[in-house]
């Protein structure tokens, strides 16, 4: 698992890090399925970062990436991520900014253009996580997007991602924590006929 370093992170886009616990849409933290999650997985977890670490290694674990799947479907909403229990990277970002934000957490979602390992010559998107993290005063970065990823939430640097940008192939952050994931992602995993679609328009840039 890529360490990265603490430098060239995003930074977020609002100071108001109650923008960052908003119940929305796509991040509907309020709907009952998403908070009936939240208490279970919580249950026995005491301490901040034991629960930080609960509801990560849930959403690494349990929800599977549907680029692992046979069959896949496209989901989006923290909701319908849990139900189905499968999604892109970008989905499980949703879910997972859910039941932080449940928890109390600020939570934010971020970028990472990459080379695309399966298309010559073409980028492509990686989402994960920021939250922040008030014993430190800063933003902490988490990548749920395995399962079978060895990383562990960290709540201090290195960080570790699935990918780690190099910058020698033009692989770099987007530099902003938004405070609600991209139109752009949001309007291809809603609106996409098939996922075969959705794999074929994977974007670049937001």
């Amino acid at each position: 698992m890529p360490e990265v370093p603490d430098l060239g992170l995003p930074g977020p886009e609002s100071a108001d890090l109650g923008r960052y616990l908003e119940d929305t849409i796509t991040i509907d933290w309020q709907t009952q399925s998403v908070m009936e999650q939240a208490r279970a997985t919580l249950a026995g977890s005491e301490t901040p970062e034991e629960r930080v670490a609960a509801l990560f290694r849930f959403v690494r674990d349990e929800i599977r990436n549907s680029l692992d799947h046979a069959d896949p479907i496209a989901t989006c909403s923290a909701s319908q991520v849990l139900s189905e229990r499968t999604g892109l990277d970008f989905a499980k970002s949703h879910l997972l900014a859910g039941l932080l934000r449940f928890a109390g957490y600020p939570t934010g979602f971020c970028y990472l253009r990459r080379v695309d390992e399966t298309r010559s010559g073409r980028f492509v998107l990686h989402g994960f996580n920021a939250v922040y993290w008030t014993s430190s005063d800063r933003w902490i970065f988490l990548d749920a997007s395995g399962p079978g990823d060895p990383n562990e939430a960290r709540f201090e640097p290195p960080w570790r991602l699935s990918y780690a940008p190099d910058v020698s192939r033009g692989e770099t952050f987007v530099p902003t924590i938004f405070r609600r994931p991209a139109k752009r992602i949001i309007d291809l995993l809603e609106r996409a006929p098939d996922f075969e679609s959705i794999r074929r328009h994977l974007p670049d840039a937001l």
